[in-house]
């Protein structure tokens, strides 16, 4: 684990956690770009990562911003994945 204290492993391992949260994201709901999906969880990834990073959550136990990370993504993905299902864009009933 020591391994994930190098910057760009942590990088490496942010990107790989949003992206498959995003790829999950887009699996519940096939309607969804697949693109859209994965920068979303990477984005929240990185968000929820430096914010368990700034609050010293990873002084002893370093796996804690990349579970941080983890749950920041799926929240992110979920809530996409329920604006997707109640996508209020069209302009009238159905033709």
């Amino acid at each position: 684990m020591e391994i994930l204290r190098h910057p760009l492993y942590s990088i490496l391992a942010v990107i790989l956690i949003g992206a498959i949260c995003g790829a999950a994201a887009y699996w519940m709901r096939p309607g969804l770009r697949l693109l859209t999906a994965i920068l979303a969880g990477i984005g929240a990834a990185f968000l929820g990562f430096h914010v368990a990073m700034l609050s010293n959550l990873a002084t002893n136990v370093i796996w804690m911003p990349f579970a941080v990370a983890l749950v920041a993504a799926l929240l992110a993905t979920l809530a996409l994945v329920k604006a997707q299902k109640f996508d209020c864009t069209s302009s009238g009933p159905p033709r």
